[in-house]
């Protein structure tokens, strides 16, 4: 059986890992889960393209 592998951007994903144990993506085999992903950029800001 394969061993999940879990995955988080730099910057608010590594944020998010640190201080709440959320990874934005789990790999296990061929297989990627993401959870949900907000537009926002590494200053936690949302580009006026999809505001």
């Amino acid at each position: 059986m394969n061993q999940p592998k879990f995955f988080v951007t730099p910057g608010y994903g590594e944020y998010m890992l640190n201080e709440l144990h959320y990874s934005q993506a789990v790999k296990i085999g061929d297989r990627v889960e993401t959870s949900g992903q907000g537009g926002w950029d590494d200053d936690l800001q949302i580009p006026e393209s999809l505001a």
